[in-house]
């Protein structure tokens, strides 16, 4: 008898586990490119590519019901890019296929770094993306950063705002 219930108590352990593990959240924390945010449990990253310079990387996320894509750009510059024409040469990049801005710009100061993000819309695709650059005139490099977050129209609702904020005020560039 005590073998048995300690073959169920051991059961129970192994599956709670795996389920805690799912719902944990995930750190997403690049030492080379300068930032750190955190993926709600369950995410997958699905790539991670590297320019041969070792100037510029980018990731892409899969959420666990497959139906919202982030992306992650980053680039290192050797000074403090001006964020609007980082914007407009990743609005006008047709290798992104960025849809069409919707409204305004929304724009946070953080002293050592900025950030901007809108919405982008067109018949198939709701995105928001969120732009950052860091500002610190005396460190070797500065940054610049897309987060772009990717569902169908049709998936798109309040839930998924929700978590698209959530996600986006968890990242954060660390370059110093």
């Amino acid at each position: 008898m005590f073998n048995r219930s300690l073959l169920l108590l051991l059961i129970f352990f192994v599956f709670a586990g795996a389920s805690f593990s799912q719902g944990a959240d995930k750190v997403v924390n690049d030492f080379t490119y300068k930032f750190t945010f955190k993926m709600p449990g369950g995410w997958e990253m699905k790539d991670m590519k590297e320019t041969t310079d070792k100037d510029a990387i980018s990731y892409s996320f899969e959420s666990p019901d497959k139906k919202m894509t982030i992306m992650v750009l980053a680039f290192k510059l050797n000074s403090i890019k001006n964020i609007d024409d980082f914007i407009y040469n990743l609005e006008k990049d047709i290798s992104l296929n960025i849809p069409p801005k919707s409204g305004d710009y929304s724009e946070q100061d953080f002293e050592k770094y900025d950030m901007k993000n809108a919405l982008y819309k067109d018949n198939k695709f709701d995105e928001a993306i969120y732009y950052y650059r860091t500002k610190l005139p005396d460190a070797p490099y500065n940054y610049v950063y897309m987060l772009r977050f990717i569902t169908e129209v049709k998936d798109y609702n309040s839930d998924r705002e929700a978590e698209i904020k959530k996600i986006a005020g968890t990242f954060t560039p660390t370059a110093e």
